[in-house]
């Protein structure tokens, strides 16, 4: 059918070769021109001259499908079956297990724990603070010192990392905390069950792992003021904490002081090995402390390359409950309830010196990591002399006195030999210089 000598019109239809049924949204498409059938498989293409012309049929699910078209005034309806495209996938392996099953067969159980977590869950201490996570506990000392304990065991059971790096101190005492700085931590990695393979032979009962903050965004200067307080033994501080970068250098740096009271209990009176002890306003006296914390860190990083190094001093003094501590109260001439914010005898005091730095290179199939770390932990224990025995009257209150120099080396390769196997190829030395003093047996 003709419009004008030069205009023609081409109409079609389209059907299922099969079932002869129309076939709605079939693509007709030519040398400068394109269709789509309507509901009932017909198709018009307007302003087309004479000549021949090759037609590209086509529609999901249909075999396409090409047609040779001669136009003139008066040419018949194009008919054009497509035949139902029949396409073979390739079987499809789905492997997987839930978080359930999972946690039943292994026998570690690893929990992250976000900022956010550690900003709404705040204690007194780092270790109090992760005690809201099932599965770990504390052993306390005073309001100011805690030591980890994960499904019932601690001490050096449990082995403590931060940036890579075992955090090492005099741990096997039950009155010696963990001297960390729990401001500016942005990322913990809890370990339930032994990890000893990868962390050492402390981690039978589990791993406290705390993970390096993420490096600044380039170009980026930002700071954050933490502002402390607690009623419960009127604490005081204040956290402050810098971090910026240019192209491929950073650095970030933290300062915390905290100054706490005695802490509060709800009784006026304490039952200690059979002793009853008269509190005055409901304090355990002489459980007031003081710390000072301090930290730097720099880095460099590139493309497939990142180092960074860091400096802590973290510095603490606290006092132990009086009436806990060789009953001194019963003898002491100290007038412990003179001041609720005091620290007197007996007590304790220690300073954490850590450098660490962190390489770590990317190779493609492999990544290398590189620590190294130095600490120096000095702690003295000091109480009222006391003669043991026919011993003479110590000439000082330096109980007890330990000095700990530690060296790590961290060296690892990380690959992925297939999509079925990650494997941690490595090589961990310590090693450690423990000095002892005091005139305590």
């Amino acid at each position: 059918m003709a419009c004008t000598q030069d205009s023609l019109i081409i109409k079609g239809l389209v059907v299922n070769a099969k079932t002869l049924q129309p076939i709605e949204g079939v693509n007709i498409i030519g040398d400068g021109f394109f269709s789509i059938s309507s509901s009932d498989g017909s198709f018009i293409i307007k302003n087309i001259t004479n000549g021949n012309y090759v037609l590209n049929v086509s529609h999901i699910g249909y075999a396409p499908k090409t047609v040779n078209v001669h136009v003139w005034r008066n040419m018949d309806l194009i008919y054009v079956a497509l035949d139902e495209a029949v396409t073979n996938l390739d079987a499809v392996e789905v492997n997987g297990k839930t978080s359930k099953r999972r946690d039943k067969e292994s026998s570690t159980i690893s929990y992250k724990v976000s900022k956010e977590f550690l900003n709404q869950n705040r204690e007194n201490s780092l270790m109090q603070t992760l005690s809201k996570i099932p599965g770990v506990s504390t052993i306390n000392i005073g309001s100011g010192q805690s030591k980890p304990v994960i499904r019932g065991l601690g001490f050096n059971r449990v082995a403590v990392v931060q940036n890579g790096i075992k955090h090492e101190a005099q741990q096997w005492g039950n009155d010696h905390g963990l001297e960390i700085d729990q401001y500016g931590i942005e990322n913990i990695q809890i370990i339930k069950g032994p990890a000893s393979l990868v962390y050492g032979a402390d981690a039978i009962a589990g791993v406290v792992d705390i993970k390096p903050n993420k490096i600044p965004a380039i170009n980026s200067f930002n700071g954050e003021v933490n502002l402390l307080g607690e009623s419960n033994n009127d604490l005081l501080g204040v956290s402050v904490g810098v971090k910026a970068r240019k192209e491929s250098w950073f650095y970030r740096s933290r300062l915390t002081l905290r100054d706490y009271g005695d802490y509060k209990v709800p009784t006026d009176k304490i039952n200690y090995e059979n002793y009853i002890f008269e509190l005055h306003d409901n304090h355990l006296r002489n459980t007031a402390g003081i710390e000072a914390n301090a930290s730097f860190n720099i880095g460099y990083t590139s493309e497939g390359f990142t180092t960074e190094t860091s400096f802590s001093n973290v510095n603490a003094k606290n006092g132990f409950f009086a009436n806990a501590h060789g009953l001194e109260v019963r003898t002491s001439s100290i007038d412990y309830d003179s001041s609720s914010r005091d620290v007197d005898l007996p007590y304790h005091k220690v300073n954490h010196f850590k450098i660490t730095n962190n390489t770590s290179l990317d190779l493609g199939n492999h990544t290398f990591h590189l620590d190294l770390g130095y600490q120096n932990n000095n702690r003295e224990e000091h109480s009222e002399s006391i003669p043991h025995g026919y011993m003479p009257t110590p000439p000082d209150s330096k109980e007890r006195a330990f000095n700990k120099n530690t060296y790590t080396l961290n060296v690892k390769d990380v690959f992925k030999p297939n999509a079925k196997h990650d494997v941690v190829v490595g090589l961990n030395m310590e090693y450690q210089d423990n000095n002892i003093g005091g005139w305590v047996f």
